[in-house]
């Protein structure tokens, strides 16, 4: 319901409509019918209109949000609800319940931008949400089904350049440079500058645009944007906004007709699956990958080894030993044909030693010490990342113990921890305390594993969780 009559006219609202050329009717009729395609419909008449206009009613958030989006797109820049003197698409409804509670394919652009909006408001208001936090486990054949069987309407209409005044470029080198700082700090780090970027200088350009080639360009470099939204959400434990930062930068991917960014994203997905324990789901979701990698378009053999590693990650996970092999294999193969010329620039971090980091968490969860030791040399060169480093020497000291090197162990994650420095990254908070809960499995009453855990106290924040009771 509106808010009460203020009796004071919107001189802000009536300078913009009026900038744009459009009369009470005309904008009643664009929010009809924007509000029908977005599956929400709004009955708002000229009478309604003039209410807002001369008697400075506020109209709900949403519906205030749905017009500066219309009005963004006939002047071709940026309008904010505010600056249209719509206090209401500031407050009354939190954000985090225009978040859906599921996870849903979006059924079109307009709803992937829309939720994207949505998630980003609730993801800075600095409270954690139950939906912020928890990861829908009955999302995946959804999101299979939806990105590879859905309808999409990739933007083919050229527009004039001076129609579509949108840098992409520009997205893209803040992405990257974001990037590199999320593989030296972490996502507790990155997405503390990512949110209020992608916020006030990207969402925003979606209303100013029209149709056609500039909105595609716009789509892929918002899709990218979105998944380091995403990581930095997973690196710092808000899995189900990493979720639904990846979902609905899928829906644009798709609408932009980009398989290979497809397939990352699904990636993605089961990367995540696999890491909150969805093995079943994180198969399915890297074959799905593949399957979008190969079945369209361009294709990028390094891009294809990526998606076969995440099958055989989660086959890993699963115990089928001869399954994982058999796709690690694979993945070897397929990067035998990698071609720079054919990547897209997106998976150039991916080598020869991030495979053999795949391989060693494989053989690692295979209980395979020998194997695990000698890919984890492999997948340390000199320039390997902090957090990469972090992960790995972790990786690799689990290997040590389990093969029944205690002294060799303690002393890899000690390494670990040092190198790690001010890492701030849920993941590897993960992996250190499932070291130390391991060690002290093993060896309850050791001093070194005693040690141990004091040392990685600081990191984990549960020391005495860790230690076994004295009394016992």
């Amino acid at each position: 319901m509106a808010s009460k009559e203020t009796a004071a006219p919107n001189r802000a609202f009536q300078s913009v409509l009026s900038q744009a050329g459009m009369s009470n009717n005309g904008l009643a009729r664009r929010i009809r019918e924007e509000s029908q395609r977005r599956g929400n419909p709004l009955y708002t008449d000229h009478g309604t209109v003039g209410r807002w206009l001369n008697k400075g009613q506020q109209p709900k958030a949403e519906t205030a949000q749905l017009i500066a989006t219309i009005l963004s797109r006939e002047l071709k820049h940026a309008v904010t609800a505010s600056a249209l003197g719509f206090t209401s698409a500031s407050v009354a409804t939190p954000a985090a319940q225009l978040v859906r509670l599921d996870v849903e394919y979006p059924a079109d652009a307009g709803a992937a931008t829309d939720g994207l909006s949505a998630l980003a408001n609730a993801d800075t208001e600095g409270s954690s949400p139950e939906r912020m936090r928890n990861w829908d486990v009955h999302a995946a054949p959804g999101v299979i089904t939806g990105y590879l069987f859905g309808d999409g309407e990739p933007e083919t209409t050229a527009v004039a350049r001076d129609d579509a005044p949108i840098d992409a470029t520009s997205i893209r080198l803040t992405t990257a440079k974001l990037m590199e700082l999320d593989f030296q700090l972490g996502g507790g780090h990155t997405r503390e500058l990512l949110l209020p970027y992608f916020k006030s200088q990207v969402l925003p350009l979606f209303g100013a645009l029209p149709r056609g080639g500039g909105r595609r360009d716009l789509f892929v470099a918002t899709a990218e944007l979105a998944q380091m939204l995403g990581w930095s959400a997973y690196d710092a434990g808000r899995h189900g906004a990493a979720q639904r930062y990846f979902v609905h930068a899928l829906r644009l991917a798709r609408e932009a007709d980009d398989n290979l960014l497809g397939a990352r994203l699904l990636s993605n997905l089961s990367h995540q699956a696999n890491y909150l324990g969805a093995f079943p789901h994180a198969v399915q979701l890297a074959r799905a990958a593949q399957a979008a990698a190969t079945n369209r378009g361009p294709s990028s053999a390094t891009t294809l080894a990526m998606l076969t590693a995440m099958e055989a990650r989660a086959l890993a996970s699963l115990g089928d030993a001869a399954r994982s092999a058999a796709a690690l294999a694979r993945a070897e193969q397929v990067m035998d044909r990698s071609n720079p010329d054919e990547d897209p620039e997106w998976i150039g971090y991916f080598d020869r030693a991030e495979l053999a980091g795949e391989a060693a968490h494989c053989f690692r969860d295979l209980r395979r010490p020998t194997e695990t030791g000698e890919f984890s040399m492999l997948a340390l060169p000199p320039d390997c990342p902090p957090r990469t480093r972090a992960f790995i020497n972790l990786v690799s000291a689990t290997a040590v113990l389990h093969a029944g090197h205690l002294d060799e162990a303690v002393e890899g994650v000690r390494t670990a921890v040092t190198l790690a420095g001010s890492l701030k990254s849920s993941r590897y908070q993960r992996y250190v305390r499932d070291f130390v809960a391991t060690v002290v499995k093993l060896h309850p009453r050791d001093a070194r594993v005693a040690n141990l855990v004091a040392f990685t106290a600081p990191v984990i924040n549960d020391e005495r969780s860790l230690l076994p009771d004295p009394a016992l």
